[in-house]
């Protein structure tokens, strides 16, 4: 139907559209859009005031651009090179590679007291497998900083399955499975032994 409206009303807009047109160029002044009759009643207050308002703000001022064009500044003041002083420390820079994580996500450094790691869990997990007398839930709990209940809980409900054993029957022999786990919590505890002797190493030589 667009189409159709169209193709009817063209030929009524198009009528005698060149003479129409050049009656439109050849007018002297566009006729002015109607303003509201407070915006009359503020022009007649500016004439009444200053007369010559306009002429004076669009006449140009020879003496202030006399005074723009005197005007000229000149920097003397001396180029200070800035030296960084001996107490300001440098920012760090950590060029060498950091190392993947163990455990799929990085250690904290700083561990609140109350809390532990996965990698210490882990560790105090294989500990009590191997001697639940000597690494009790109390000295645990000592050790790490921890609740008891927790440390209990822990213990309770959570366990390692590492250092599994297969048999071969058709070979008759036991073989160990390679899991990285268990890997992982060997040398766990291997470095924890030796944390363990050079702290009592320690002890041992500032009682000497």
């Amino acid at each position: 139907m667009g189409k159709v409206y169209s193709a009817l009303v063209r030929p009524l807009r198009t009528f005698n559209i060149e003479n129409r047109a050049a009656k439109v160029i050849s007018q002297q002044k566009p006729v002015t859009a109607p303003q509201y009759k407070y915006v009359e009643q503020q022009k007649e207050i500016a004439n009444k005031v200053s007369p010559d308002f306009l002429e004076d703000h669009y006449r140009k001022d020879v003496q202030l651009d006399q005074r723009l064009k005197d005007v000229f500044v000149t920097s003397t003041d001396p180029q200070v090179t800035t030296k960084p002083s001996e107490d300001s420390k440098p920012l760090p820079r950590y060029t060498f590679n950091r190392e993947e994580p163990t455990y799929n996500y990085y250690e904290p450094t700083v561990i609140p007291v109350g809390k532990c790691s996965a990698k210490q869990a882990i560790i105090f997990l294989a500990q009590h497998k191997q001697d639940p007398v000597k690494y009790s839930i109390e000295n645990i709990a000592a050790e790490y900083k921890l609740d008891k209940e927790i440390v209990s809980n822990v213990l309770k409900y959570f366990h390692l399955f590492v250092a599994q054993r297969v048999e071969v029957h058709e070979e008759y022999e036991e073989q160990t499975l390679d899991d990285p786990l268990q890997r992982e919590v060997d040398f766990s505890l291997k470095m924890k032994k030796e944390e363990d002797l050079a702290k009592k190493k320690k002890i041992a030589g500032e009682k000497k």
